[in-house]
């Protein structure tokens, strides 16, 4: 999908002083050459005929694996106008604000997209960098802007293409009438994941437009036969809806929820519970996204997701198809592979490992033989 390097540039420039062409330099963390960018098209009007340069205050180095030194290409979405909600920390804010309603601003966003001949869609979106902008030496025209936009809007239409094509779009979509194998779902799920990620792709880029679906449906090939649309603009007060609960509140009572009962998932959902809470008690939790307690929790969490995924059906009495159970067991394997990992690594900033961890090991690896087992009985039965 999209390569969004936002996090990781440290500085640049984007310069689109000659029409129908957009040139730069990107200096990325961890890299010792620059980003070079060529481009053909137009910036939205805030900076066509204008030089752009912006800073990261705090720049992360990533995986730039694959990842082209010469950016060719055409220009996708640029401009540093785009309005977004900006959330504000409660605490910084003077006045109340209503029950349900986070605070935040309407500001800037710096966008900048272009689709790359050799990586695809390449994407940086935000509101953390400092940036500055010269004086245009020529202007586009709103008629101009129109045709860009539209322009734009194809590449990421063929964008989407390309992708579709990837993953074998004129094959059926949907599993055979006859029973498939392990590989045969294997092959299908994964197609299923390519064709989520890219209805994400395109809402993310697109949900804010009245004609969302219309353009997903394009993009995606579909037949729209008709949507209708009701011209009424959001008004702040309209923006959150009071009857959704927050990120931190309680919502509706779900002590009655169904949870698949296979010994399995019981498993798993017991180390899970385990594992939250040994490290919050000893606070390892925090808000930072590479703290290895963290990740921990959220695999272990996923782990749990996809053995329900694999095995809801054979909890509720239900046989499903041999090849499916060993495809899907094997996504949860994975998973379960990334939680006993993280643990190791989250153990080995210790001086010495705490006897929960040295037990909730034992259990993963218990559980990963169990799987191992499940699995080779659904073999025996294709």
């Amino acid at each position: 999908m999209a390569w969004r390097i936002d996090r990781n540039v440290i500085k640049g420039e984007i310069r689109n002083q000659i029409p129908n062409q957009v040139t730069g330099f990107l200096w990325l963390k961890g890299l010792n050459t620059p980003i070079e960018l060529n481009l053909k098209g137009n910036c939205y009007r805030d900076l066509a005929g204008a030089t752009l340069v912006f800073e990261n205050p705090e720049p992360v180095e990533g995986d730039y694996s694959g990842f082209d030194i010469c950016q060719d290409g055409v220009v996708g979405d640029i401009t540093a106008s785009k309005k977004v909600k900006i959330p504000v920390d409660p605490e910084n804010v003077v006045g109340t604000f209503p029950k349900g309603k986070p605070p935040y601003t309407i500001g800037n966003c710096l966008y900048i997209e272009w689709f790359s001949e050799r990586n695809g869609r390449v994407l940086i979106e935000t509101t953390d960098y400092d940036w500055k902008v010269t004086l245009p030496q020529w202007t586009l025209t709103a008629n101009e802007e129109i045709e860009q936009r539209l322009k734009n809007q194809q590449a990421m239409f063929d964008f989407m293409d390309n992708l579709a094509a990837a993953i074998e779009p004129d094959t059926d979509p949907l599993p055979p009438a006859r029973e498939m194998n392990e590989f045969q779902w294997e092959a299908f799920l994964q197609k299923s994941d390519a064709h989520s990620d890219m209805l994400m792709e395109l809402f993310e880029k697109y949900g804010d437009e009245p004609n969302c679906e219309e353009l997903v449906a394009e993009a995606m090939g579909w037949e729209v036969e008709s949507i209708e649309y009701v011209d009424e603009p959001e008004t702040e007060e309209e923006s959150w809806d009071e009857s959704e609960p927050g990120l931190f509140e309680d919502g509706p009572d779900s002590s009655d929820e169904y949870i698949p009962n296979h010994p399995l998932i019981s498993e798993m959902m017991d180390i899970t519970s385990r594992i939250f809470f040994e490290t919050e008690s000893r606070k390892l939790l925090n808000d930072e996204s590479s703290n290895p307690w963290n990740q921990l929790l959220w695999h272990s969490q996923l782990t749990v997701s996809k053995l329900i995924a694999a095995l809801e059906e054979v909890a509720e009495g239900v046989d499903p198809e041999p090849g499916f159970i060993v495809a899907t067991l094997k996504r949860s394997l994975h998973l379960l592979h990334l939680t006993i990992a993280t643990l190791e690594a989250a153990g080995s900033v210790q001086e010495k490992k705490d006897d929960w961890q040295i037990d909730v090991r034992r259990c993963l690896f218990d559980l990963r033989e169990s799987i191992f087992d499940t699995m080779q009985s659904y073999r025996r039965r294709s």
